[in-house]
């Protein structure tokens, strides 16, 4: 009996970790392997084929611009808890005097090599197989301009109980890959989903400030999807930090190049989502009037999820419930390789 209780008591205290016993372990007060999340993700052998689990214990890290390299494949970050290991920094970009390579502020800009200033993320992620576990990933510059939260440029990327927060252009999907939020809080007001990857959001809150628009999609035309919510809460937050946002409506999206694709599956709509969705074609006029474009909604609930006062647009229409079957995560992230990590 005694042998079971100890298996019982251990198998507890991995769990209250996280899925695995780290690898790695990262503290700001020196307890751990590291106290920089940067050195932790550096000293991971190139190119290694199973996952290393880098362990946050709980802090603010506000220190670093972070780069995962396209050779440091499979890293997980997982923090000790979602609301207090924080990942933060804030650059953003700028058209002032002063900046550097067109961000801002300098001081904090010349601080980086070139690789970690194609944006202004405070994570880019170029390494295959990345994943982040119960932590926040915050853009703090506020609202000045794009300030990413998260830049992916890999391929089946993880976020399960995340926060990830900006203003403006909080994650962006930069390219033809696929990423899979569950049970994430993502928080922004302008454009702050966009870009040409596939986006899946499980179980997801999507949390908007007044007058702008969650999406900015650029999905390839011959791309399947592009950005699904499902069974996703879009709710409003008050007290905007720029003033004039709040009690204004805000938007499903906004098309940003190419033939956008967005889906809404099963999602609690805010009242304050504006009736016509989108209506905003941002110097795309094909936007309105092409077919290409594939705005899709099925089995929304909430005050905001109506689709009698849409716009006109020609793509935009609430789905069958046999095109429906098709926008689970399993069938949107599946590619030619049969990824699934909703089973996770």
């Amino acid at each position: 009996m005694f042998r079971y209780i100890t298996l019982f008591l251990l198998i507890g205290a991995t769990l209250v970790q996280g899925r695995t016993k780290p690898d790695i372990t990262v503290a700001l007060d020196g307890s751990g392997d590291f106290t920089s999340i940067q050195a932790a993700i550096d000293s991971v052998h190139s190119n290694r084929d199973r996952e290393t689990v880098i362990y946050l214990k709980n802090g603010v890290y506000d220190q670093e611009k972070l780069i995962v390299p396209s050779d440091r494949q499979n890293i997980t970050l997982q923090g000790e808890s979602r609301e207090n290991t924080i990942i933060r920094y804030h650059i953003h970009n700028c058209g002032c005097e002063e900046a550097v390579d067109g961000k801002c502020p300098p001081e904090a800009v010349r601080l980086w090599s070139q690789d970690l200033l194609r944006t202004s993320a405070t994570l880019t992620i170029q390494g295959n197989g990345f994943r982040a576990e119960n932590l926040t990933i915050d853009n703090s510059a506020g609202p000045v301009g794009q300030a990413q939260a998260i830049t992916v440029q890999a391929d089946r990327i993880v976020f399960k109980n995340c926060v990830l927060s900006s203003y403006q252009d909080t994650i962006y999907l930069w390219s033809r890959d696929r990423t899979y939020f569950k049970d994430c809080l993502v928080v922004g007001r302008t454009d702050y989903i966009y870009g040409a990857g596939i986006g899946c959001f499980d179980s997801c809150e999507i949390r908007s400030w007044g007058g702008g628009w969650i999406t900015a999609p650029a999905t390839p035309k011959d791309q399947e999807f592009g950005f699904v919510f499902y069974k996703c809460d879009i709710t409003y937050a008050d007290e905007s930090p720029r003033k004039g946002d709040d009690g204004h409506p805000f938007r499903l999206g906004r098309p940003w190049h190419e033939y956008p694709k967005v889906a809404w599956i099963s999602c609690s709509m805010s009242e304050m989502v504006h009736p016509e969705g989108w209506g905003d074609t941002w110097r795309m006029d094909y936007a309105a009037t092409s077919p290409d474009l594939h705005l899709y909604e099925f089995g929304n609930k909430g005050k905001g999820a109506g689709m009698k006062d849409r716009a006109d647009w020609a793509g935009l229409r609430e789905l069958t419930r046999s095109e429906a079957d098709d926008y689970t995560p399993r069938n949107v992230l599946a590619g030619k390789d049969g990824w699934d990590p909703s089973r996770d």
